[in-house]
């Protein structure tokens, strides 16, 4: 639990004093062993698309309960506690369900990596009402009306009505509550089914097959390992999301599992700088020529000639730019290039540990992924989340890394849609292609052992193709030779120009056709 105290202006300084004696005090002291789990998404993921890492319609928990902006649902939240309390749960009143759940405060606060500025009490009504909005809402998306907590089907879209009388699906709200600040810990939603007084059977048995149910309904990475998942395994998951980041992320073996960091490609700043200053320079010289060069048929050629040679400098100027701009990407070729040398792009449904690309039959395999209104933000937050959590590789950020280096293009994203690697709900293929952009920015790169192992061969493979080969020389040999080029075309320049100057003095009437249009005419 962090003991730090936020820095808001709503922070009170003598509550903070207060909470932390209370935790120091021995008659008060709990010995608890729950790591933090639910993170604070810092400001460099959030930076380049931030409304993916917020509500938008409801919140839950401490970090976003008492959003202004938010209000409109707590009428929903509020007619879902008195409903289930008067409906179901007889056996006892709301104030009592608090009362026993007040005991959770302390394992409450360890979850939350921020310190909370709330009293106990106000803590635990928070943790109560949110906890059975989620719990109801877990049931119904997952069709479970005949669980040991019955609702009233004709009941599922009331709850969800605003006070202004706008009515939310069900599928609106998916990405909030999936959003890594929204999360609800697994613990306190068995604990108030448990005190309300549901069997032993429905915090057990029906709440894990629910909530593993409902992971299945929401993962954009389809995986056959979620059909073979057993309940009891739910119980050792924090929360929502953390049980869906470890169904969708392979288990590393003990070898692959340390820490490695990734360097990045490095590209001299310095020298890149002094070519474009270098580059900059030659382009003024060759405008200037071309200005000053006089028009006739023997200077024509040459002056042809510039502006092929400036473009080359603005193209090799631009291609360094590129270079640095993209130094965070994987290095890999596109759907499209892949696709063109024969190489088949084949769906998996066994998620990210099936990335590989088999050499003999020239076939790339991907998990198949769901893209729709909410895929975004839950990749977003899972990222986050692992990003948050794990010290050594990160197998979700890779996974997104390759699917961005491969995907730059609409093109790209229909050949994967017609692959069925990409299932895709939403508008167009172009927002399929920008959907990876830019979610891994700002996380550290690492490796990731058998992904990393499928780039290097289909590289290896793609490198090695013939016609792929001889355009990198082709490349290659120009770039290398502009310069040279440059300087040639400027040197021929010049004798044309200095030679000109001379025959206009002692006349070349042969040599650039200067005869009178009388000698012509005689």
């Amino acid at each position: 639990m962090a003991l730090s105290p936020a820095s808001d202006s709503r922070f009170s300084h003598s509550r903070w004093v207060r909470e932390i004696s209370k935790i120091l005090e021995k008659e008060v002291w709990i010995d608890i062993d729950i790591p933090v789990s639910i993170f604070r998404v810092p400001k460099t993921i959030t930076a380049h698309k931030p409304e993916a890492y917020v509500p938008h319609i409801v919140g839950l928990g401490p970090y976003r309960h008492f959003q202004e902006e938010l209000y409109e649902m707590e009428r929903a939240k509020l007619a879902t506690a008195a409903r289930l309390q008067k409906q179901v749960f007889h056996s006892i009143e709301f104030k009592d369900l608090v009362h026993e759940l007040n005991s959770l405060e302390y394992k409450v606060r360890a979850c939350y990596h921020k310190y909370l500025d709330i009293d106990g009490e106000t803590l635990t009504w928070v943790m109560a009402i949110d906890s059975m909005f989620l719990l109801e809402y877990l049931y119904l998306t997952v069709k479970k009306f005949e669980a040991p907590i019955p609702v009233v089907e004709s009941s599922s879209s009331a709850h969800l009505l605003g006070p202004n009388g706008r009515t939310f699906s069900l599928d609106s709200i998916i990405g909030d509550v999936m959003l890594l600040e929204n999360q609800i810990p697994i613990f306190f939603l068995k604990e108030t089914l448990g005190v309300l007084g549901s069997s032993s059977k429905v915090s057990d048995e029906v709440l894990p097959s629910v909530l593993i149910d409902f992971c299945k309904i929401v993962s954009p990475i389809k995986d056959s390992n979620m059909e073979v998942v057993q309940p009891s395994e739910v119980w050792r998951h924090a929360h929502l999301l953390d049980l869906l980041y470890h169904l969708v992320t392979p288990k590393l073996k003990g070898d692959e599992s340390g820490s490695r960091t990734e360097r990045r490609e490095s590209v001299n700043y310095e020298s890149d700088e002094e070519s474009s200053h270098s580059t900059g320079r030659i382009s003024k010289i060759l405008d200037n020529l071309i200005d000053m060069a006089p028009s006739n048929k023997f200077t024509a050629p040459i002056k042809s000639v510039i502006p092929m040679i400036s473009n080359l400098v603005s193209t090799k100027k631009s291609s360094e730019k590129e270079k640095i701009a993209l130094m965070e990407e994987i290095m890999i070729p596109t759907v499209t290039q892949l696709v063109d040398v024969g190489i088949q792009i084949c769906p998996t449904n066994d998620g990210v540990r099936s990335i590989r690309f088999d050499v003999k039959e020239r076939k790339f395999y991907l998990p198949i992924i769901t893209l729709n209104n909410n895929s975004e933000v839950i990749m977003r937050n899972l990222v986050a989340y692992e990003a948050s959590i794990e010290s050594g590789p990160l197998v979700l950020v890779r996974y997104m890394e390759l699917m961005h280096g491969i995907i730059d293009s609409p093109n790209d994203a229909m050949i994967l849609r017609k692959s069925k690697v990409i299932i895709n709900s939403l508008k167009n293929d172009e927002d399929a292609a920008e959907l990876f952009n830019g979610v891994t920015k700002s996380i550290r790169l690492t490796t990731v052992p058998h992904i990393d192992k499928a780039i290097q061969d289909v590289n290896k493979y793609f490198n090695n193709v013939t016609r792929v080969r001889i355009y990198r020389r082709m490349k290659h040999t120009v770039y290398r030779s502009w310069k040279m080029l440059t300087v040639i075309t400027v040197i021929l320049l010049t004798l044309m120009m200095i030679l000109q100057s001379f025959c206009s003095i002692y006349s070349c009437p042969r040599i650039f056709n200067t005869i009178s249009s009388d000698d012509g005419n005689e």
